[in-house]
């Protein structure tokens, strides 16, 4: 992959961050409003709405920046989205425009320290996040709640904050994720993400490069 190339795959990569960062701000929004006993809209119906929307649109975000390195792949996956493919279906098709699609989360080993920056997987810091199949989840619950005739509906009173505060475990779950991870673009290239840089705030995206043994 040409350098040109590599460096518009980053910037888009970065723009799709972004976005979900925004998406997850206005849910926040929301979100907090409802607990604090006040409405966004001034209808319950419609301020879960508005975080359901939130998180179909990130984890589509999501899956539009598993594949950015993929020339067609985004016209493939927008065609696929299209259709309401479920879950399954859909994770077999991005695997199949990008092998190793999904992020790695990463934490930082040493911050706050002087020492060289050190990163491990997640897993190890036993902090939640979501994986391929929980987004997919995801993405196939926010539809539901999302159609004038959906599956799901809302009800009332205590039936309402569980739907809400399973979109919300959605959310912090992908937000958990994408704070720091890395993700393989080709098989010497990988991106390396912060979503909140240390100075600007604003998602911060390194290329790696793959180093030969010599």
């Amino acid at each position: 992959m040409k350098t040109s190339e590599i460096k518009k795959n980053l910037d888009k990569y970065a723009s799709y961050m972004e976005e979900v960062k925004r998406r997850t701000n206005v849910a926040k929004k929301v979100v907090d409003l409802k607990r604090s006993g006040r409405s966004f809209t001034g209808d319950d119906d419609s301020d879960i709405d508005i975080i359901y929307l939130q998180l179909r649109k990130i984890t589509e975000l999501v899956m539009f920046a598993c594949v950015v390195a993929r020339k067609t792949a985004g016209d493939r996956l927008n065609k696929i989205l299209r259709k309401g493919y479920d879950p399954a279906k859909l994770k077999k098709e991005l695997a199949s425009l990008n092998v190793d699609y999904f992020p790695e989360p990463k934490y930082d080993k040493n911050k706050g320290t002087d020492e060289v920056r050190s990163v491990g997987n997640l897993s190890e810091a036993e902090v939640p996040f979501a994986s391929a199949d929980d987004l997919l989840s995801a993405y196939g619950r926010a539809g539901n709640y999302l159609h004038a005739q959906r599956e799901s509906k809302y009800g009332s009173g205590k039936a309402k904050a569980k739907v809400m505060d399973r979109a919300v475990e959605d959310l912090n779950n992908i937000v958990n994720l994408l704070n720091h991870h890395w993700i393989k673009i080709n098989d010497a290239v990988y991106f390396a993400v912060i979503m909140h840089g240390d100075n600007s705030g604003k998602v911060h995206v390194t290329q790696l490069q793959r180093m030969e043994n010599t």
